[in-house]
């Protein structure tokens, strides 16, 4: 009997873990099956939850007290939990998959950055979150998760919705009960908010919503009037940063390895969840895209920081762990092995970075991991312009309609074959040209 009990308690206690590595994904996988190429209104779950998973962190403002991050961390589960549950009921009444993908959105983009800002306190203090078993016991709370992902679609949307429900509930029991913390929701309304921040959310979600509902109700209209909004986004941030720029308490190598880890992180789920719906069909991502994904995360946890300290230059490691991957990418037989090692390292360049935004004197110490999320997360959205950049000037190029790439009965012919890989070879291009900017930028960082 006390062992049934260590084992509940021991899974109980990664729910956190587990919700904060996988809120991006698993989301996704599930709310792009609803979608319907003759139903317009089944593209609006996955718009609204991809749209505020990217925008949302630019609601949230990095907080001035250790308490009001745990409250937010808080906040993210309860309207999680309710979002999983609203989702659940999506299955009887389809305006509810809308709220629940909001509060999904919302939560997926609040909770990786609060549970990490939580967990660094928490050290500090001498109290550990997860250890190393902790990380194996993940293995087991995912499986559920990974079977309910490959179940028929009817199945499906009642089983994983389901699972979130019951690990949201078992995440809040989980984090209630850290010993160095009180709920203290009275403090959240004071200081949550932030006008530049606000802007920017404003900006990229008026941006993104038009792109993806552009994109998955095949209107031109809508992808034109996106595109042409963010070129303005782009050019503003341009002239922001030339002004502010002598002001920024990062070196430049740093910001910049943010921002590609970001594009990285989007070029994985994003583009990997389309590509292996082309080769291989929708219902394959969850074995050549989710189960590398997850087992890569796990590893990266387990043991990229023991690697990375044998090396000489950490910054190094991790530069080229990404061009490995990259490269990988580029040999299609062998793409779940390239998504888990280039997971692996975008993973491992994620950690790494938020300790080092973690230990940034110069930063308020609870704006530090929101500080690194939010320019992650613009380097996220800067991938998806440029991904549907190339995929429309791909198609241009070869003649063939836009719509043809988001029509499922046209998905699995040679010319679409031919485009895909196109655009994968041109991204990998560009992204280690990225990595080599990064590595010039920060070439003299590590030379003790």
């Amino acid at each position: 009997m006390e062992a049934i009990k260590n084992f509940f308690r021991r899974f109980t206690q990664t729910t956190p873990f587990v919700l904060a590595n996988t809120l991006v994904i698993v989301p996704y996988l599930l709310f792009i099956h609803l979608i319907h190429s003759s139903i317009a209104m089944t593209a609006m779950p996955f718009v609204l939850f991809y749209t505020f998973r990217v925008t949302g962190i630019f609601l949230i403002r990095g907080l001035h007290r250790s308490i009001d991050q745990y409250t937010l961390l808080m906040v993210a589960l309860l309207i999680g939990g309710f979002g999983a549950f609203l989702t659940l009921l999506g299955t009887i009444y389809f305006s509810s998959y809308l709220f629940g993908s909001i509060l999904l959105g919302l939560s997926a983009a609040w909770l990786p950055a609060a549970n990490t800002s939580v967990n660094f306190y928490e050290q500090t203090q001498g109290f550990h979150s997860m250890t190393g078993k902790g990380y194996l016991y993940a293995l087991v709370v995912l499986a559920p998760l990974g079977l309910g992902l490959t179940a028929s679609l009817p199945v499906q949307m009642v089983i994983v919705p389901s699972i979130i429900t019951l690990y949201y509930i078992c995440a809040y029991h989980t984090v209630k009960h850290y010993p160095h913390y009180e709920m203290d929701f009275k403090e959240l309304p004071k200081h949550v908010f932030s006008i530049p921040e606000l802007v920017w959310f404003i900006l990229f979600f008026s941006a993104l919503f038009l792109l993806r509902s552009g994109r998955l109700l095949f209107n031109e209209k809508l992808l034109d009037g996106s595109i042409i909004l963010f070129a303005s986004i782009f050019i503003l941030a341009i002239v922001v940063i030339h002004q502010v720029k002598d002001r920024w308490k990062l070196p430049l190598w740093q910001n910049a390895l943010t921002f590609l880890n970001g594009m990285i992180g989007n070029f994985i789920f994003l583009f990997g969840a389309f590509y292996i719906a082309v080769y291989k069909g929708s219902s394959a991502q969850e074995l050549y895209l989710f189960l590398p994904y997850v087992l890569a995360t796990i590893s990266s946890l387990l043991f990229a920081s023991k690697l990375r300290k044998k090396a000489k230059n950490p910054l190094v490691f991790q530069l080229f762990g990404l061009t490995v991957g990259l490269l990988l990418l580029s040999i299609r037989v062998i793409f779940p092995i390239a998504i888990f090692v280039l997971t692996f390292f975008q993973k491992s360049t994620s950690s790494w970075l938020n300790r080092l935004y973690y230990q940034t004197d110069s930063i308020p110490e609870q704006q530090r991991i929101t500080a690194k999320y939010s320019t992650s997360n613009k380097g996220s959205i800067t991938h998806q312009f440029i991904l549907m950049f190339l995929l429309g000037a791909t198609l241009w190029e070869k003649d063939l309609p836009i719509r043809d790439l988001f029509l499922p009965k046209n998905l699995h012919t040679q010319a679409i074959f031919g485009t895909m890989d196109l655009v994968k070879f041109a991204t990998i291009v560009l992204l280690l040209v990225g990595v080599y900017i990064v590595e010039r930028l920060g070439k003299d960082a590590f030379d003790y």
